[in-house]
């Protein structure tokens, strides 16, 4: 699809020519478009051989990938310390201080990365004290994920709407890894080896990342570690991390619950459910990240300008979710049989059902830059303890009675709680829920007002 197809999408209809310029959307298209085939080309190469990895490995041994994973990835989420949106800003404001910023969040990210991967393990043996496979799969898991840190490289990609120039070679780490795994399969390597190539490719993009982050600085800017700036940076974005934190716990509060109560192979049949699910969970990140930089140049334009633009947005997300989601769950009947096999049959209902978190976690992105624009940033802690309220009262209502299909319905109702209805809550964000509403029966009455325009 080229960049021009997508600009209507992006461009504020009916508004000055000027803000049009300023808002730069053409980047902001060509950017989303980068990501998206990224992402895409990484989404084909992980359903083929991913389902073909859950095959080879079998209920029980995909099952101990997925005990591990969602542990791994409540303390992966934290951290970033919530700094990413804020160090993106900061550079987009001072473009000569990047090298600082830069040098600041990831020595900041590495030390809080190293902690949780301790953290990572020592939650993982208080869930399953006697598994001694359970552990060491996590032990591998959490190693990734502290080289991973690296990654925050990427802002000034982000800032700089260029993440085209990380596309190509982290694509070429994920083939190369995944051709590997290939490997492992026709050998018959054991489970151990296939998490050690997930830790792999983690840290592998990390190191690339950080690589690629200090070719494009140049000799003109160093990386600077400055305590006093990132601490300065922290005490502002901390409620972002706690945020971030009660997101993913809402969000992997079913696997966390399900570790404790449920058979490692039912761990399994619900790994393979969410498995397409999550991996398409990329697509309001990259969005917001494509719009990002638009939305913090048109408050400058006024209200009016600034909410017409967000309501767009809030369309947009909801037009991509019907259209991502709507297959998915339809269609997810055949889509397991065909990736997975007899043996995961269990899990085509429950992939279903659990599809519709993600049509919900489309508007709460969206939400989440209106927040970070006004500074409101503690709202979005309020409303990710909300979701993580609801979260935990269903899942350990509904697992011990229903099992995995109960754990699909607790993630989809808490994630509309988070992302929806607590937009109602307080006085502020009223307004941002009735948009949302207004979203989600009306997706597409910006776009086609672009195409017949």
């Amino acid at each position: 699809m080229h960049a021009s197809l997508l600009n209507p999408l992006f461009r504020l209809g009916g508004l000055p020519s000027r803000l049009n310029a300023r808002m730069a959307s053409r980047p902001a298209a060509g950017n989303f478009l980068w990501l998206a085939t990224d992402k895409g080309v990484r989404l084909i190469i992980a359903v083929v051989i991913g389902s073909w990895s859950a095959k080879y490995l079998g209920r029980e041994n995909f099952g101990l990938l997925n005990f591990a994973l969602p542990i791994v990835a409540v303390f992966a989420s934290i951290a970033p310390l919530g700094m990413e949106a804020l160090v993106v800003r900061q550079i987009i404001q001072e473009p000569g201080a990047a090298g600082r910023w830069l040098g600041t969040v990831m020595g900041f990210r590495g030390a809080a990365a190293s902690l949780f991967a301790v953290a990572a393990v020592a939650v993982a043996w208080l869930q399953r004290p006697g598994d001694p496979a359970s552990l060491w799969i996590t032990v591998i898991l959490a190693a990734g994920m502290a080289v991973q840190a690296m990654e925050a490289g990427e802002l000034y990609f982000q800032a700089r709407i260029e993440m085209r120039r990380l596309i190509f070679p982290r694509l070429g780490l994920s083939i190369f890894i995944n051709l590997v795994k290939v490997g492992f399969i026709l050998r018959g390597m054991s489970v151990y080896w296939f998490a050690g190539l997930t830790a792999a490719e983690q840290g592998g993009s990390g190191l690339l990342t950080l690589w690629l982050m200090r070719r494009a600085l140049g000799r003109e800017q160093r990386l600077q570690f400055e305590f006093q700036r990132g601490w300065t940076l922290l005490k502002e974005c901390w409620p972002l991390a706690v945020s971030a934190l009660t997101v993913i716990l809402y969000l992997k509060t079913a696997q966390l619950v399900m570790n404790s109560r449920l058979s490692i192979p039912e761990l399994g049949i619900f790994g393979a459910a969410i498995r397409i699910p999550d991996t398409v969970g990329f697509l309001p990140t990259i969005l917001a990240s494509s719009l990002l930089p638009g939305l913090l140049r048109s408050r400058a334009l006024g209200d009016g300008v600034y909410f017409e633009q967000l309501q767009r947005f809030f369309r947009l997300n909801a037009l991509v979710a019907y259209m991502v989601c709507l297959p998915l769950s339809l269609g997810s009947y055949l889509i397991i049989r065909l990736l997975f096999g007899h043996d995961y049959r269990d899990a085509a209902p429950v992939m279903a059902v659990y599809t519709w978190a993600l049509f919900f976690a489309f508007q709460g992105v969206a939400r989440g830059q209106h927040l970070l624009n006004l500074r409101l940033v503690r709202l979005s802690l309020l409303f990710s303890v909300v979701g993580l309220g609801v979260s935990l009262a269903l899942n350990f209502l509904l697992i011990p009675r229903y099992g995995i299909m109960g754990a699909a319905v607790a993630t989809v109702v808490s994630n509309f709680s988070c992302s929806v209805l607590t937009s109602f809550l307080v006085a502020p964000t009223r307004r941002i829920g009735r948009m949302q509403l207004l979203a989600l029966v009306t997706p597409f009455q910006g776009v086609l007002k672009q195409f017949r325009g």
